[in-house]
């Protein structure tokens, strides 16, 4: 029993990963669109991302339910629980087979993490340009030529060219 469950859980983490791979690649996709300021593009990504985030919300359910069967045949309490502590409780072919798991999983969720991080940082970039762009010209001095009593050109008036500031 204890055998099943731990191949299902080595299942089940396999797949999780494989999603967390395509998450990685469709951010690298991701960031060429946020380079290319192609926005319905990006927003069809965003869609995909959110449906493989509730496939891996649904996974963790099912691991959750796993690892509980796992400590109460173990004797152990979920919230205890590590793939170390399980590792050792386990023979050597599940527990190296366990431990690969853990290895991919935490290589494809760091990659990720940086990836994302980096889009983060360039969609706050294309924000602040964004902001700057429209707070030049919504607030653009009107040159004048005209020169005052003193010798010194006129005042300069502030010219909008919208009839809100955003």
């Amino acid at each position: 029993m204890e055998s099943e469950l731990v191949r299902q859980l080595i299942n089940i983490l396999s797949q999780e990963n494989d999603i967390y791979d395509t998450l990685y690649k469709i951010s690298n996709n991701k960031k060429e669109l946020i380079i290319g300021g192609k926005v319905i593009e990006l927003e069809s990504i965003v869609k995909i991302e959110q449906s493989l985030v509730i496939k891996i919300s649904k996974l963790e359910d099912q691991r959750e339910n796993i690892v509980s069967e796992l400590c109460r045949l173990l004797g152990q309490k979920p919230e205890d629980i590590t793939i170390s502590l399980l590792t050792a409780r386990l023979g050597e072919v599940e527990a190296t087979q366990l431990k690969v798991c853990q290895e991919k999983m935490l290589k494809s969720i760091n990659a990720l993490k940086d990836n994302n991080e980096l889009n983060s940082k360039l969609i706050k970039t294309s924000l602040e340009y964004i902001d700057f762009s429209i707070n030049m010209m919504t607030s653009i001095d009107a040159v004048t030529n005209n020169y005052g009593s003193t010798g010194h050109s006129g005042d300069t008036k502030k010219r909008n060219l919208f009839d809100v500031k955003l």
